[in-house]
């Protein structure tokens, strides 16, 4: 799990990109690697298994400086994707805050995400965890490869409800920081709330800014996602939680509140009648 130190002001959190082969795993990660300022990130770490390049995974520790009087790090790493490679993903899951789900939009891939996400639940599983256990991002990544309907159809097909998602094109940077900033405060605040139930000391919670670490600006994105929509009142936002539903005069519209602070959400529904 992660790590809060109060004699040491020091607070460490650990986040695992986790998808199918081919997903964008490596992409978001040396994404990172080279808009973060070089004091803020150590080398981008190559890992191989049994020696075999093609079953690499990587690793990059991140330094945010003090935070509200805490040194505060992360530390990122991907998992190899190739399916002879199970063991490996089980063991980077291991005492893992966060994860940054890469779901593939690309519609010949949406099978292979299903597969891996079914693998991340048994993997959590085997070490008595669950989704829940941990803070999940979802990254719904190659936007550029697929149609409008790609997003509501594979995001009905996962079924999950994650603390945030986005939409990316990680090979441009599109979506990349949104997505990293996100999982990263949740993930240090999470670590802070059990460091205070298993009887730490009240400590403020840390906030990464993501203008504070980046060396240069995001690419540019399209100017509102579809399932990004800022709602009236401020500090929440509404996103899709599903497809439409519904034929003829009546439709349904799946819907998520999500509060910007804590994470917190509500589903709910909105109900259309039609005019004939």
């Amino acid at each position: 799990m992660g790590l809060i130190d109060k004699e040491a002001n020091r607070i460490h959190a650990r986040i695992v990109y986790y998808g199918a082969s081919g997903s964008g795993k490596t992409a978001n990660i040396e994404l990172v690697h080279r808009k973060l300022k070089k004091d803020h990130r150590r080398d981008l770490q190559l890992h191989e298994s049994d020696g075999e390049p093609a079953a690499k995974f990587e690793s990059l520790p991140v330094q945010l400086g003090q935070v509200r009087g805490f040194e505060t790090s992360i530390e990122l790493s991907t998992v190899p994707g190739r399916a002879e490679y199970a063991e490996e993903r089980r063991q980077l899951l291991e005492d893992v805050d966060g994860v940054i789900f890469v779901a593939d939009l690309r519609p010949d891939h949406h099978a292979d995400s299903e597969a891996s996400l079914e693998e991340l639940r048994a993997n959590l599983a085997s070490a008595g965890r669950s989704l829940d256990d941990v803070v999940l991002v979802v990254q719904y990544n190659h936007r550029d490869g697929a149609d409008e309907n790609a997003l509501d159809a594979l995001h009905k097909a996962l079924d999950i409800k994650p603390a945030a998602h986005f939409e990316a094109i990680a090979a441009e940077g599109t979506g990349v920081l949104k997505c990293l900033t996100t999982v990263a405060k949740l993930a240090l605040a999470k670590v802070r709330e059990e460091g205070e139930r298993a009887g730490a000391a009240e400590t403020a919670e840390p906030e990464l800014v993501e203008a504070d670490v980046v060396s240069e600006p995001e690419a540019s994105e399209p100017s509102q996602p579809l399932t990004e929509v800022s709602a009236d009142s401020p500090g929440f936002r509404v996103e899709s939680a599903g497809a439409v539903e519904g034929e003829g005069r009546e439709l349904r519209i799946p819907l998520r509140l999500v509060a910007e602070e804590s994470g917190q959400v509500v589903e709910f529904s909105l109900r259309l009648t039609l005019d004939s």
